[in-house]
Parts: structure tokens; sequence; C-alpha cells
């Protein structure tokens, strides 16, 4: 590409798409927003220093907390950092070692999340450059399966954290409210740091994220995507048990107090940095003044769009359905040519990522809307008539 605004994105060649990858997830406002824009071209007018910090990182860190019911937060460059760091705080005061996560999850790039459930749960690596020996302190288990809550409690003694996608980007119909809050109950119960991974919920089902869609607080949550505006961004947040271990908690100079509590190491040359802070004070000012009705709004457009979408669909015979949460939503294409569909998607005018998640934005409007259901027919109908694509009906022309 070599421009965007809004909801649409422009090549090298003059092509124009409608984007429906929108930075997997990291955009909700639409590409470059003015009120973003204007926030970092003032920063940058004012500076970019790296080494001091800026006063912005602390009314980013008083709105995240406000916004999201947490006691303190952490800042990071990514949501892969965050995570890291809430793995190592989970460990750090638990003074435990094993790290429980689910199939199919996705928690960023360092070696222990990039892993696979093997037999008995044991991980295994799931790239190559990933030692085997990850899994010594790593469980994969099956997602959802509320068998497993067993067996957390009869492994407890040895689980640091346990560590969850609220809803998987890639399964988005599967809302395992019962088995969420059955997890809360045991790791509360089990003296376990339970992590919500909610760098793709967060700020987007609902101010407070999943933990405020489904009411449930977890221990420590992970944040990026939405919150930098479309600049690299990643916050831990959490309860104070947790969050103290970065800093020694509550304590200040000039006078005879000091860390309450041992600490962990964690830090970056460019967190906390100023134009990132300038978009992120952008964007959590608007989700504070817009309220809940925003991500509401959204929510209810993405179901209506994907009702109408799934209609198509079955008017054409076909059996690809799209499934959704809040404004994700996805393809689970099990299908030879499923390269083709994406493919001729593209080719009718949509940015979309092979087998990955789509989301709506703020900036879709209802034109854009029509337009890319024009295009999710024409797709598939050019796969049938070439009989790359089965169908069940009889298609006029």
């Amino acid at each position: 590409t070599d421009r965007s605004s809004g909801a649409l994105l422009c090549d090298t060649d003059g092509n124009e798409y409608l984007d429906l990858t929108n930075g997997f997830g990291q955009i909700l406002f639409g590409h470059s927003p003015e009120f973003v824009t204007q926030a970092v071209k003032r920063q940058i007018d004012m500076g970019v220093e790296i080494g001091p910090q800026t006063e912005l990182a602390g009314e980013v860190a008083e709105l995240l907390c406000e916004i999201t019911g947490s006691e303190r937060m952490a800042f990071a460059n990514t949501g892969s950092e965050a995570v890291l760091a809430a793995v190592r705080l989970a460990r750090t005061v638990t003074n435990r070692n094993r790290v429980v996560s689910f199939e199919h999850a996705y928690h960023g790039i360092f070696d222990e999340v990039i892993v696979r459930g093997g037999r008995g749960g044991k991980a295994l690596p799931g790239a190559p450059g990933i030692p085997r020996s990850v899994g010594e302190n790593v469980s994969v288990l099956p997602w959802a399966d509320m068998d497993m809550i067993d067996v957390i409690r009869a492994q407890a003694d040895d689980i640091a954290a346990v560590m969850v996608e609220p809803v998987q980007s890639r399964a988005p119909d599967i809302q395992p409210v019962e088995f969420l809050r059955a997890l809360r109950e045991v790791t509360e119960e089990q003296g376990i740091a339970l992590i919500f991974d909610e760098v793709v919920t967060g700020f987007r089902c609902a101010p407070g994220g999943a933990q405020a869609f489904f009411d449930i607080r977890a221990d420590l949550a992970t944040y990026g995507k939405i919150l930098g505006g479309g600049y690299p961004i990643g916050a831990l947040a959490g309860k104070s048990r947790f969050m103290d271990a970065l800093d020694g908690g509550q304590w200040q100079f000039g006078d005879s107090s000091s860390p309450e509590v041992g600490v962990t190491f964690f830090a970056g040359t460019f967190v906390r940095h100023p134009l990132a802070m300038a978009a992120s004070r952008a964007v959590l000012q608007r989700l504070k003044e817009e309220g809940p009705e925003l991500q509401a709004g959204l929510n209810a457009t993405t179901k209506d769009f994907c009702t109408q979408l799934n209609q198509v669909m079955e008017s054409l015979g076909v059996t690809v359905r799209a499934q959704f949460f809040s404004s994700v939503f996805y393809f689970d294409l099990d299908h030879q040519f499923a390269e083709v569909w994406f493919a001729l998607l593209r080719l009718h005018g949509i940015h979309i990522w092979s087998n990955r998640p789509c989301f709506l934005t703020l900036s879709h409007t209802a034109e854009h809307l029509q337009q890319m259901l024009a295009s999710f027919e024409a797709a598939p109908r050019e796969m049938i008539d070439y009989g790359l694509l089965e169908t069940t009906v009889e298609l006029g022309a």
C-alpha cells in the first residue's frame, strides 16, 4: 500500500480496497483517524525523548485503569511483551513455574507461547528454532472443555498461571462463559494467577474488554492493538498483588517507606514511547467520552452484517459461514481451494488476509457494508462457475 484513510487502503498500482484485516485487529476508528493523527503531530512538535518519562504516561495509566477497572498497569511495546511480563509476574508472585494455555490460542511470539498440545497436555514446539525444553513448564489443554478444570485442580501445586484468550479470534463462535467462570473459581481457590489475553478483545467488545463483557475479573490482563490507535504499544494491567512485583509496591522517596514486595525485571528502551503515549491518550479519551454505546453499536452492526453475509452464502448453496463475536468475524474454510476464495475477494476490492480474522471498524459505512456484501456474493459465484466450489441450489445468471 502507499496510503490509507478510514476504511480504505490504496496499493502502489492505484487500486482501492475496503479493509477487513485492519491491522489484525488494532484498527477500531479507521486508518489514521484525525484525532489520533493530530495528537501525534503535536507530540512530534514538542519532541520525542527516549530515557526520561513523559507526563503522558501517568495520564494514560490513569485512563486505562479507570476504563478497564484495573488497580495498576504497566506499559510494553507490543502485546507479546505484555504477555511475557504477565507470565513472569505470575511466576514471581506464586513461586511456581508451570503455565497452562489452551489449544488454538495465540499469545504472541516468545518461545513458551509458540507451542501446540501433545499427549497429556505436554507442550511441543510450534515452530523451528524453539527447543523442546519449553514444554517442561508449559501445558496446552483442550479449549472450553469443562473436564480440564479438574486437571488444573489436580496439578495446582505447580501451576503459576492459567492464560486464556477469552474468545479466540479464530473461533469467535465459541464464547465459553461458564468455562471462564469455572477457571476463575479454580484459580482463585488454588492461588493461581488467571491471565486474560485481551490484546484482541480489549476495548473492542466493551470498554472494559471481555472482563466487563462477561463480568469475570482476571488477576492480570494484557492489552495492545486498539489501545495504540495505529501505533505500537502493549500494556499489562491487573491486581496490585501481582503488579507490585514490577516496582515493589507503594512507596515514595523522602521518607522511611520502602518497597514492600520482591520484584522481578521487565524493561525496554521504547516502553512509554511519547508518540505511542500521545496516540493512546487520544484513544482512551475518545473511548471514555463515547462510553459503552460505541462498542455496543459496532457489535450490533457486525451481527447484522454477518447475518446478511450468511444469508448470501445460504442463497448460493455453499456451506461457508461467518462466525462472529463483537466486531470480529471469521471464515472457517476447510477447503482445498480456500486460497482462491480469498484471492477473489481481493480482486473484488476487499483487503483480506487468507484464513485470518476480519474486523469491522467505526469507519465502515452502510455503503461500504453493501459493497462488501456484493463482493462476498461475487467471489463464491465465480468459484461455482469454474467448478471450484460446490453448491446445493440451481443458480441463475
